[in-house]
């Protein structure tokens, strides 16, 4: 019996009565029997007690947030470092050591900054005190004349 079948059609199924009519389902290949599984290209057959491997997603996994208590702890570990080293650069950069108290004073003849401020300032870092004195009026460089008023830092 050579008939054309078609999904929706109906055959004969041998073996049972002539008036027993299965249909056919369009998915199923002939040969092949319900509930036999996947079938396996030979060689690759499945170890039993195998794990079962799965690919890994396409995009990574979502990172949790951290507590609200490791934020403010590491914060408060960045602002006392900070405020450490910015204390710390001030105490190396003799800021304190100049005094606060400022006069003018007239430039002697043939006298440099750093005679000056070693005759305003005895007691104090010489550099620190020269690099106050050009702050204070303005200079770009060490150059003064005799008789240039200047705004000094001295100590009593």
């Amino acid at each position: 019996m050579a008939a054309l079948l078609t999904p929706g059609s109906t055959e004969r199924v041998e073996g049972r009565s002539s008036h027993v009519v299965a249909p056919v389902r369009p998915g199923l290949r002939p040969g092949r029997r319900v509930g036999q599984g996947r079938l396996r290209p030979p060689g690759r057959r499945r170890v039993a007690g195998a794990p079962h491997v799965v690919a890994a997603p396409a995009c990574a996994p979502r990172r949790v947030a951290p507590p609200l208590a490791v934020l403010v702890g590491l914060a408060a570990a960045v602002a006392i470092g900070i405020y450490g080293l910015g204390a710390f650069a001030g105490s190396m950069a003799g800021g304190e050591n100049v005094p606060q108290t400022t006069t003018v004073v007239r430039v002697g003849t043939g006298e440099s900054l750093s005679e000056l401020a070693e005759r305003m300032a005895p007691n104090s870092d010489n550099d620190a005190v020269v690099a106050r004195i050009r702050q204070l009026n303005g200079l770009n460089g060490v150059a003064v004349h005799a008789g240039q008023p200047l705004t000094v830092p001295f100590s009593r």
